[in-house]
């Protein structure tokens, strides 16, 4: 029993190391090849993401998070990934690197225009 516990934890303690720099490195060209409804999903998890945590820089009343807010509370998570899509045929060179920095930038642009509206005094 307690070696079934020490191998349990030793591969949790293994994906706590791995998974992240598994994340940073996942691209564009990887999830452009996952099933539709997990592309849907992680775009819509970092839609939500974007709309409840603040940017780093920000402070309160938050403007840029409450733009996000306005700007993806009524997308769909199809509406999203075909954003997302949308935003890698237009700017193809925009689509290196981390996939989760491309769909943010992705969601930057869809909302650059309520984003400059809360920035403005």
């Amino acid at each position: 029993m307690i070696r079934k516990v020490k191998v349990l934890l030793s591969i949790a303690s293994l994906l706590l190391f791995v998974t992240p720099s598994a994340a940073a490195d996942f691209t564009y060209q990887e999830y452009s090849h996952s099933p539709e409804a997990w592309k849907r999903g992680f775009v819509f998890g970092i839609a939500r993401y974007m709309s409840i945590v603040a940017q780093p820089d920000e402070e309160p009343p938050y403007p840029v998070r409450t733009a996000f807010q306005r700007c993806l509370a009524s997308s769909t998570d199809t509406v999203l990934a075909r954003q997302v899509e949308a935003y890698v045929v237009a700017n193809p060179a925009n689509s290196t690197g981390p996939v989760v920095a491309v769909i943010m930038r992705a969601f930057f642009s869809l909302c650059r225009a309520e984003i400059e509206k809360a920035q403005s005094p």
